[in-house]
């Protein structure tokens, strides 16, 4: 345990503390009401009854439901790079609504333009192919580089200054234009530059070299396995778990945009491994699936500790909220929970892909339940398959933690009895 707390926490500070993962991080958290609109677009329209599928076609409801989806998960990239310029800029301290723009003007700038027709004809467009999650690797990378140029150029004063008599509205309106026009150029002349290549645009470039590879990488199920070891060893020793999953979250976020826009167009999803999914799946009453152990210590308890515990904690971690069960149960740095708070999330998540693999699971549509409640939010993700299976996962909990609640139940009960005779 000491050797492992020196291995994991420098990494998990080091992940908590990275300028750029905490950034993007943040941001794409941020953007959870846009996903959430177009998650209940998708939902409306993915309903498997024939006189539902009928009304909402001849009423015209589909074709809102499908506007719905193309403003929010089909412009992702869009939301994201002004949430990432606005977040970077405004941790360093300056306006990051300018952060949030430029970052946005750089992003269409590289963004290669259709155009159909000729002469007074003409007519050009942005083609919602890289607005969405194909495009949300390089709107993470425009929106960081206009955040460094931005920051930069904020430190060393080269901006437009106004007097002091000037209202303070109109001079931060001011101080924005020099780096705008400095990021205007750099990403005008990229773009152009790309165009030469055979890539032809920058969107591309970055999808093909960068994109692909990590979404192989992070969306692969090894990946989803090593980091949910790696968030149950931190919080084991007290290190909140997002530190390790946030390295992976625009990955996982961005295959469950694909997965939205891919049933809206198609029918058919394709990413197993996705943060909704594995947050329906591998998080059964929070960190460590400890919702099975929260029931053995509310209904089957000796002591009176752990039956306290486990009626204060039942409603909470039926929300995926378990704090109260990591810090005061506690399940941090107590050894005999350490296999099954570790490991159990992990092979709940193992076997549910290899369930998804062989077809007896749905893929997951992407749709996002807000927090992870257990049932309802395989529902939401995965239909009554799921959902069921979310059942089977409770049972499964309740199983594992049971020789292992037992060995603590019977040393809680023998401190009660030693405290008793000593009163």
């Amino acid at each position: 345990m000491e050797k492992l707390e020196k291995i994991l926490a420098p990494m998990a500070n080091a992940l908590n503390n990275n300028k750029i993962i905490q950034t993007i991080s943040k941001a794409l958290m941020s953007l959870m009401a846009a996903l959430m609109i177009g998650a209940i677009g998708s939902l409306l329209q993915q309903i498997p009854i024939d006189a539902y599928q009928s009304f909402i076609q001849s009423t015209g409801i589909y074709s809102l439901t499908q506007v719905l989806v193309n403003v929010t998960t089909n412009m992702l990239a869009v939301y994201a790079v002004f949430a990432i310029g606005y977040v970077f800029v405004n941790n360093e301290g300056y306006d990051g609504f300018t952060g949030g723009i430029l970052s946005l003007i750089a992003f269409m700038i590289v963004t290669p333009m259709e155009t159909t027709g000729e002469g007074y004809a003409a007519m050009t467009s942005l083609p919602l192919s890289w607005l969405g999650a194909k495009g949300l690797f390089t709107a993470m990378f425009v929106a960081l580089i206009t955040g460094y140029i931005y920051c930069f150029l904020m430190r060393k004063n080269i901006t437009i200054k106004m007097p002091d008599s000037v209202p303070p509205f109109v001079s931060k309106s001011f101080t924005g234009i020099i780096p705008g026009v400095v990021i205007a150029i750099i990403f005008g002349t990229l773009s152009i530059l790309f165009q030469m290549t055979d890539f032809g645009n920058v969107h591309e470039a970055i999808y093909s070299v960068i994109g692909l590879p990590l979404t192989s990488i992070g969306g692969s199920i090894w990946a989803a396995l090593l980091i949910y070891v790696l968030s149950g060893f931190c919080w084991f020793f007290g290190i909140h778990g997002i530190a390790v999953v946030s390295a992976v979250m625009p990955i996982w976020m961005a295959a469950d945009a694909a997965n939205i826009a891919a049933i809206s167009a198609t029918g058919v999803a394709t990413n197993i491994v996705t943060y909704n999914w594995v947050n329906a799946i591998g998080n059964i009453g929070g960190a460590g699936c400890t919702l099975g152990l929260i029931i053995l210590c509310a209904f089957t308890a000796k002591s009176k500790r752990y039956r306290e515990i486990g009626k204060l904690a039942i409603v909470p971690s039926c929300f995926g909220i378990n704090e109260p069960v990591v810090f005061g149960l506690p399940c941090m740095l107590n050894a005999t929970l350490l296999i099954p708070f570790v490991f159990l999330p992990v092979i709940l998540i193992g076997i549910s892909y290899l369930l998804t693999m062989t077809g007896i699971l749905p893929v997951g549509n992407g749709i996002a339940a807000g927090a992870a409640i257990p049932v309802f939010s395989g529902l939401i993700i995965g239909g009554w398959r799921v959902a069921l299976w979310n059942v089977v996962e409770i049972m499964i909990t309740v199983l594992v933690y049971l020789p292992f609640f037992k060995i603590l139940d019977k040393q809680a009960c023998q401190e009660e009895q030693v405290s008793i005779e000593e009163k």
